[in-house]
């Protein structure tokens, strides 16, 4: 058993809501997995008990921690970074025949 393999270690997960009991190295089996499958999830079996885990990448684990977490969600955090990625396309002229919604009906 290892206490931390490269920059990661027991310590870089003990505040994620989630402790770290143990970090071991990969089986070769599992590494050639990883090396198949890139950073998506690989999915493990326990022969014994027949429960599946999922192992994935810590930098993946990272950026889907919180949506784990018990910690209140408030979507209103959010919108500075919607109005930051969407500003291109808000601001495209092309896009405006879109926000006509009544161009087809009829006028009275």
């Amino acid at each position: 058993m290892k206490t931390g393999i490269g920059p990661l270690n027991v310590a870089s997960y003990g505040n994620c809501g989630y402790p770290v009991i143990m970090i071991t190295e990969l089986s070769k089996e599992l590494r050639e997995a990883l090396a198949q499958h890139g950073e998506g999830p690989i999915g493990l079996v326990n022969p014994d008990t027949q429960r599946v885990y999922v192992l994935l990448d810590a930098e993946v684990f990272e950026r889907v921690k919180a949506l784990l977490s018990d910690d209140v969600f408030d979507v209103r955090d959010t919108y500075a970074a919607q109005d930051g990625a969407l500003a291109k396309v808000w601001d495209d002229p092309e896009l405006d025949a879109y926000a006509d919604y009544d161009h087809h009906r009829p006028q009275p």
